[in-house]
Formats: structure tokens, C-alpha cells, sequence
């Protein structure tokens, strides 16, 4: 189950994620000009992700209700049919609209964290997770790989075209080949504490920090690669992608080290705020870039993992969809709100609009080494 789960949310990443940083030259193609190409690209992205943030608890108590299985399908099936009604839009606002009506569909990746979550022995489980996450960092950051070498030589439709017709073959992947083990819960009745509350907190703010910082570059970070590539839509879904590479490669193996998930945490998140740095300065060569960009996937793939896991060990079973739900709702928060303020403070601050990501990221890394 482990491996079809994962095929699906790294084909379901790579289908949702081809396009978050060619939304600039998406909508110039919908002939958006000027500063509203910032806008735009933060609205078709960030609006997504906020309207993820709402139904995501909605759909979490539904999975702990009805099964998590069913939430797999209905995110599938949802969100292939808003990407084929996308390829047959005329103009930049109704994109717009119909990517709102993708984000009350989303739900899938939280549903497959749940799912493997609840179902994986505890000895594996920090794995199962490790291996979960990593399938799905790497398809939404192999997702701009493909979204632009496609865009390159296609026109930008046939993008939303193959990503529709990947989610219907995870819909029937899904629907033959992923069975739930345990009985579902009909009746959901938890007795919590404080500790409890705060816990769930933390996670969720420590969620929130670093979706908004690896989202606030997403939408605006072929505007500062098209100064320095020819080739912009290629080059700029190479180097985005280059991270999701390396933590396909480094998340099973970071998660074994023999420390505690919270300095983990901290020590990942201090790590990239060194490398956004480091992005910073390379800013105007191309090759160094990239090389950053690799290194920033290595520094980030033990985030995600660390706190799913802490989420797994301190939650009761039976409302597991609804914190990971919540826990989602953040990221999603995250999201958007780090994509409307990237594309907003791009036109203001320029390149030092890394210094906005160190500090979020760096508060995060506070925020754990104050942990035991």
C-alpha cells in the first residue's frame, strides 16, 4: 500500500505543481501586463492554497468519519476535472476562479499522510513518513521540471491536459489497489488537554513557517531566473526542481540519524535559512543557483517528515485525519499567504525578498531548540 499511496501523491504533486513558477509567463500568455503579472500569479496560486486551507479540516473529520480511501477519490477525481475544464479558458480571471474551485477539491496529500500514518507499524513508521514525504516533495518540485520543458515546446495548455489526465490514473489506482486496513470510526469521542493543544500549535506554526517561506520564491522565482537564462521557462523549472531531487535522495536517509524529531527540526530550518543566504548571493548566476538549490532540497527534506511523525506519536488514532486536517490547513495557510506576499514585496524589495524567508525560517528553528 505504502508504494501505491506514494506513486499517487508524487503524480498527483508533479500534476499540481507543474505550473507554480510559470504562472508569470502563463498569464503574460493570457496577455496580463505590467505589474499585475505579480498579482496574478499570486492570486491563481495563492487563492488556491487558501481555499485548501478552509476545506482541509473538513475534509480531515470526514476521512476519520467515512475513510480516507474515499478522500483519495474525491480529491483525484476532483481536481482531474477542474484541470480539464482548465484547458478550454480564454482569459487570466477565470483561471483564477476555477484554480479556487481546485484548492475546495484538495485534500489528497493530507489523506495519504493520514492513511500510511495510521496504517504503518510503529517501527516504520518515521520511514513509511520519510518516504511518503519525500515522493511528494519531489513531484512538486520535479513538477516545474516537466511543466517547463513542456511549456518550452507546447503550448501552455497541454500542461493542464496531461496533469488532468494523471490524477484520473491515480483515481483508479486508488480505487483498485489501496485498501484500508482498520476499521473505520463511526463515533469520535477524545478526551484532550492543554498540552495537547499546545503541541498541535507548534506543529501547526512550525507547518506554517516553512510552507510560507519555500512558497514566498514559487511564484516569483522565474522573474529573477529570466535575467540570467535565455531559455527562462527551462531553466527556471529545472532549477526549482532541483530540490525536490535532492530530497528524493536524502529524506530516507536523513530521518534514520539517532536524534529527537524537534532538534531535527530546528537543525533542518537553520540550515536552509544558511543556504536562502547563500541563494541570495548567487542570485545572478545561474549554475551557482542551482547548485543552492540542491543543497536548500537537502536541508529541507527532513522538515515535513519530523513533524508528521511527532504528529502520529502524539495524537489519538481516531482523530488522526482531523489533525493531520488542520496540520494541512496551516500548510495551506502558509501557502498562500507566502505566495501573495512574495509577489507582493518582489516589486518593493527586489532580490532582498530572501531576507523575508531567513527570518521566517529562522524563527522556526527557534522555535524547536527550545525543545527537549
Amino acid at each position: 500500500m505504502l508504494f501505491i499511496v506514494a506513486i499517487g501523491n508524487f503524480l498527483s504533486s508533479i500534476a499540481m505543481n507543474q505550473i507554480i513558477p510559470l504562472l508569470p509567463f502563463i498569464m503574460a500568455a493570457y496577455n496580463v501586463e505590467g505589474e499585475k503579472i505579480g498579482l496574478y500569479s499570486a492570486l491563481a496560486y495563492g487563492g488556491s492554497t487558501f481555499i485548501m486551507a478552509i476545506f482541509a479540516p473538513i475534509w480531515g473529520t470526514l476521512a476519520d468519519k467515512f475513510g480516507r480511501k474515499k478522500m483519495l477519490l474525491r480529491a483525484s477525481l476532483g481536481m482531474s476535472l477542474c484541470l480539464f475544464i482548465s484547458v478550454f479558458l480564454k482569459n487570466a480571471e477565470s483561471f483564477i476562479i476555477l484554480r479556487l474551485f481546485m484548492g475546495a477539491f484538495s485534500g489528497f496529500s493530507s489523506a495519504c499522510i493520514a492513511i500510511i500514518a495510521l496504517n504503518a507499524p510503529k517501527e516504520y513508521a518515521n520511514y513509511s513518513l520519510a518516504k511518503l514525504s519525500s515522493y511528494q516533495i519531489t513531484g512538486s518540485l520535479l513538477g516545474p521540471l516537466t511543466g517547463g520543458a513542456l511549456m518550452h515546446f507546447f503550448d501552455f495548455r497541454v500542461q493542464f491536459l496531461i496533469s488532468s489526465i494523471l490524477l484520473f490514473i491515480i483515481f483508479f489506482l486508488i480505487l483498485f489497489m489501496v485498501k484500508e486496513r482498520h476499521e473505520v470510526k463511526q463515533s469520535i469521542n477524545v478526551k484532550i488537554n492543554n498540552n495537547f493543544y499546545s503541541f498541535v500549535f507548534k506543529v501547526c506554526i512550525a507547518t506554517f513557517l516553512v510552507q510560507f517561506t519555500m512558497n514566498f520564491l514559487a511564484p516569483i522565482i522565474g522573474l529573477f531566473i529570466e535575467r540570467i537564462s535565455q531559455n527562462k521557462e527551462l531553466a527556471t523549472g529545472f532549477c526549482f526542481s532541483l530540490a525536490g531531487i535532492a530530497s528524493a535522495i536524502f529524506a530516507p536517509k536523513i530521518v534514520k540519524i539517532k536524534i529527537n524529531e524537534h532538534k531535527l527540526i530546528a537543525y533542518s530550518s537553520l540550515f536552509m535559512a544558511i543556504n536562502l543566504f547563500l541563494q541570495y548571493l548567487c542570485i545572478s548566476n545561474f549554475y551557482l543557483l542551482c547548485v543552492m538549490r540542491f543543497l536548500f532540497g537537502i536541508s529541507f527534506c527532513a522538515v515535513m517528515p519530523s513533524i508528521y511523525t511527532l504528529i502520529k506519536k502524539n495524537t489519538p488514532s481516531n482523530i488522526g485525519s482531523k489533525i493531520y486536517g488542520i496540520n494541512q490547513s496551516f500548510l495551506g495557510l502558509g501557502s498562500c499567504v507566502g505566495a501573495f506576499c512574495g509577489g507582493y514585496f518582489y516589486h518593493i524589495l527586489d532580490t532582498k525578498v530572501f531576507f523575508i524567508c531567513i527570518a521566517s525560517i529562522l524563527l522556526n528553528a527557534l522555535i524547536f531548540f527550545r525543545q527537549k
